[in-house]
């Protein structure tokens, strides 16, 4: 794969048929101009007389691989792309396909900056980078729907830059009985029977688009825009639940409230981007032994708006009332 892409000639990715049937009535000729930039080759595609490209295409390399699914999966006529739409101060000024040949490796197709008034960037990308990919050696892209990343199943809406070696899809386990001590000893040893304990609660409160997902000591919570993120836990292993949150450099608007006749401690993070709940499920908050929720509002996936984002209120009373419910359902009496 290495040197088929060596041997690729980036230029020929850039169809002049597409510039063609999109060009202005009247506008300069154009070439097809190739060039090393940091290291790495890339073609511009420019207008005489003027410098600043139209398109860009170029060899993306390894490190930039976990991030890739930061964009939007798009369907370039079969073959599976990346798209991140760039704006700034509400406008769209640029836009960026990905198309994958390996897990580590990808071409990228950029218009890289400027306003238009028809706001088609991405339209425009994705033509170009639709007619490059169908120029690609045989067998070097990926089909739309493709594994081109470690990441497993939900794991590839995890919002978090590795390679997915450390996340697996949940398993539905079943919630063991026996009381707080033996769920929580069961937690403690697998992430899969926190997400279980959180399963039902989840969907019910944030939908069916959330799926869990198990990484060392966590279990999560993601969904295919990455509006959001939750983890979760019902553990013995950790702090107990009243500490946290008492950092005023990191948190505030700190409480102490009553979820599922159990204390709790709920706090935001200061930029108010993020929303905690610790319970206790022994009744109290100075005994190891928790039972969290942690959400953070994301940048929306194929959006680079140049901000982040702040976590709607209605989503943290979302994250009491599925603490609420598993207090309720799994630690409550006689459980």
């Amino acid at each position: 794969m290495d040197s088929a892409l060596a041997a690729l000639d980036l230029c020929a990715l850039i169809d002049l048929g597409v510039y063609d049937r999109r060009k202005a009535a009247g506008a300069a000729p154009v070439t097809r101009q190739a060039r090393v930039f940091d290291g790495r080759r890339e073609c511009d595609l420019v207008r005489a007389g003027n410098p600043i490209p139209l398109i860009t295409v170029r060899d993306e390399p390894p490190e930039g691989a976990p991030l890739r699914n930061d964009g939007a999966v798009v369907d370039l006529s079969g073959v599976k792309g990346y798209q991140v739409e760039r704006h700034e101060q509400g406008r769209i000024v640029g836009c960026s396909v990905l198309v994958p040949v390996s897990f580590v490796r990808a071409v990228r197709f950029e218009l890289a900056y400027g306003t238009r008034e028809d706001n088609a960037h991405c339209e425009i990308v994705r033509d170009f980078a639709a007619a490059g990919a169908r120029s690609l050696p045989k067998g070097l892209a990926y089909p739309a729907g493709g594994q081109d990343s470690g990441r497993v199943g939900a794991c590839a809406n995890m919002v978090v830059n590795t390679d997915g070696n450390d996340c697996d899809p949940a398993v539905d386990l079943e919630v063991p009985a026996g009381g707080a001590d033996v769920l929580l000893g069961a937690g403690a040893r697998d992430p899969n029977i926190e997400c279980a304990v959180f399963r039902r609660a989840v969907e019910t409160a944030f939908g069916s688009a959330f799926e869990p997902v198990a990484t060392p000591g966590a279990c999560w919570f993601v969904e295919p825009q990455h509006r959001l993120q939750i983890e979760v836990g019902a553990t013995a292993l950790g702090d107990h639940p009243g500490i946290f949150g008492s950092d005023p450099n990191l948190w505030t608007d700190r409480r102490i409230i009553t979820l599922g006749q159990k204390p709790a401690v709920v706090f935001r993070s200061l930029r108010g981007d993020e929303f905690s709940v610790y319970a206790s499920p022994y009744g109290n908050l100075d005994v190891r032994g928790q039972v969290r929720l942690r959400i953070r509002a994301e940048p929306e996936r194929g959006l680079d708006v140049g901000a982040l984002p702040i976590l709607p209120a209605e989503a943290a009373l979302k994250a009491e009332a599925v603490v609420s419910s598993v207090l309720e359902r799994h630690f409550g009496p006689g459980r």
